[in-house]
């Protein structure tokens, strides 16, 4: 079996050897998802992520198991007053393909040495971790979060900030990479789900699950929490409120930052202070990317052309546009839609 080596997080030299997991289409494969629960866990979350799975299984046959798990096992209290029934995490440590943990506000890992070590056994077995919401930001700081980014909610992103050094906050909706995987914002924990349902039963599988849900998009490296709120004005500087509010109102027409500043009445310098200060990016950049991501959301969910996209996102040439898609997205407006289009004749077929 093929392996790749991370540090491990838990003041041991000893790398972490995270074995590669197997591939859950392989014929005859059942993938397991353990989902963990902690006292407090958000209901919402929950609710969403398993009835996401059920529905998967439902659909498409049984290939894929889900087990509700705590440490030791019992009803298990979460918000909205509600329990649910788990089991001994101990019981299926070895054959869990994914373990999906969430937990409240208020929990902690603790001194749990028995949780704790369990992390570290089940990613050398090749189970994937993930953490849903708030339990990401909690696994952190305790020291049991592997991975060089974090989901982090904006409404967290200060908090997060002041007590991690090491691992970087990230924008996404959802984090998935090689490490740990996070999602931050309760449609976050469907987003995580169907991540999964992407893996175990394939693309055009995942999108009809969506749909069902209303979801009008999988999630991906380029689904960030400023996107998909429209870049709503949610920052601590009621200037930057202003500013960003106004870039939303001109995004066919861009404004000059002369003409951003003279309405807002406030110096150029003012306004780039205080966005490198509660963005981390200049003025320019961020209505920039605010654009790209206005022209992102109607290449996948209009019908319009390419030069009807780039008007739209303030772009006087089809040329300008695919140099500043390609840019930030890796990739071109044309291939984009191309690959869109591939993705429904697969669901047709």
């Amino acid at each position: 079996m093929m392996h790749h080596l991370e540090q491990s997080n838990f003041r041991d030299p000893a790398p972490v050897r995270r074995a590669v997991r197997a591939i859950a289409t392989t014929p005859g494969y059942t993938a397991r998802v353990g989902l963990y629960v902690f006292s407090g866990f958000p209901m919402e979350e929950y609710a969403l992520f398993a009835s996401a799975l059920h529905d998967a299984g439902d659909t498409c046959g049984q290939s894929l198991k889900v087990d509700v798990l705590s440490s030791n096992g019992g009803f298990v209290q979460g918000s909205c007053s509600a329990a649910v029934k788990t089991s001994p995490l101990a019981d299926v440590l070895r054959e869990l393909d994914y373990l999906v943990i969430f937990g409240g506000h208020k929990f902690s890992v603790g001194r749990n040495q028995h949780f704790r070590a369990a992390l570290q056994l089940l990613r050398r077995s090749g189970c994937q971790v993930a953490a849903v919401g708030g339990a990401a930001l909690t696994l952190a700081k305790d020291g049991v979060f592997e991975s060089s980014r974090c989901a982090v909610h904006w409404q967290n992103r200060e908090l997060f900030n002041g007590l991690m050094s090491t691992l970087a906050p990230t924008d996404q909706v959802c984090a998935v990479n090689d490490g740990d995987w996070s999602s931050c914002g309760k449609t976050g924990a469907l987003d995580l789900a169907l991540h999964v349902v992407t893996e175990v039963y394939g693309k055009p599988t995942a999108t009809r699950l969506a749909q069902t849900f209303i979801h009008t998009r999988l999630s991906d490296p380029h689904s960030t929490q400023t996107g998909e709120v429209l870049h709503a004005a949610v920052s601590g500087s009621a200037l930057v409120n202003e500013a960003i509010t106004l870039f939303q109102r001109h995004l066919e027409n861009p404004l000059p930052m002369a003409e951003v500043s003279r309405i807002l009445g406030s110096p150029s310098r003012r306004i780039e202070r205080h966005f490198k200060q509660h963005c981390g990016t200049t003025p320019c950049t961020y209505y920039r990317q605010m654009r790209l991501d206005h022209a992102r959301k109607l290449l996948l969910r209009t019908n319009m052309t390419l030069i009807d996209v780039a008007i739209a996102a303030g772009f006087s040439t089809s040329a300008s546009f695919a140099s500043a898609f390609q840019q930030v997205y890796g990739t071109t407006p044309n291939a984009l839609r191309k690959s869109l289009n591939g993705a429904k004749a697969g669901q047709k077929s």
